[in-house]
């Protein structure tokens, strides 16, 4: 069986061959949406404290997190924004699930994912997310939920405005770029919910996701996963 996968495999690659998004390298058959050696030298962020680290201390005083973390490091220069504008703009949410995956399988061994009960994606607006034909941050989370196996909440949080990019945007123009952007229609009938968001720079959009999720649920808990940070 494992022999036929592999021909499988090769032939697919004979017949469409597939590309690192990163090197421009043809990929083998055992490699999937990234090559080993770029995969390798992605700049991972350890997995230390989930409370006291870099991501978590920009919603210290704002929200109340219990667990927080991003992924790889990420820099207009380096790899890991090529990688994130492949996801975003090529048309490739199949990096956004396997990326989700990765994550997932790193994070669960040291008990990240503990007494959480749903995972939800930061939304786009409609308009944005109907021209892009996808939101990857919702890629992202389903990747997280097929290891993970926790229930995706899907259009209980919708985005209000399709606000301006907080690219060059001050901190003060950030948060007031957010301020009510975020609805959720109904309370949610879970305990610790997981938000999930692609890079995080400031916190900003996070925090305003948080802060709508916990009026109308605020006994819940909030955990925060991003793929980058900024």
């Amino acid at each position: 069986m494992a022999s036929l996968k592999t021909w499988l495999c090769d032939f697919r690659d004979l017949i469409s061959p597939r590309y690192c998004p990163i090197c421009g390298n043809r990929l083998n058959s055992t490699e999937e949406e990234v090559c080993g050696k770029c995969l390798m030298m992605l700049p991972y962020i350890p997995i230390k404290d989930f409370y006291d680290n870099p991501t978590a201390r920009l919603f210290w005083a704002k929200i109340p997190v219990e667990r927080a973390h991003s992924y790889i490091r990420y820099h207009n220069e380096w790899d890991s924004h090529r990688l994130l504008m492949f996801l975003k703009y090529n048309h490739r949410p199949d990096i956004g699930r396997w990326m989700g995956r990765l994550m997932a399988r790193d994070l669960l061994s040291v008990g990240f994912f503990e007494d959480m009960d749903c995972i939800a994606a930061v939304p786009l607006h409609w308009q944005r997310q109907m021209k892009r034909g996808y939101n990857q941050s919702i890629e992202l989370a389903r990747g997280v939920a097929d290891i993970t196996g926790l229930p995706l909440v899907r259009r209980k949080i919708v985005r209000l405005r399709n606000n301006s990019t907080q690219t060059r945007k001050s901190m003060e123009e950030r948060i007031e770029n957010v301020e009510s952007l975020f609805h959720v229609k109904s309370r949610l009938p879970y305990h610790h919910i997981l938000l999930i968001d692609d890079v995080l720079t400031t916190g900003a959009t996070l925090t305003a996701c948080a802060k709508a999720v916990l009026e109308h649920n605020p006994d819940m808990k909030v955990s925060i996963l991003t793929l980058a940070k900024a």
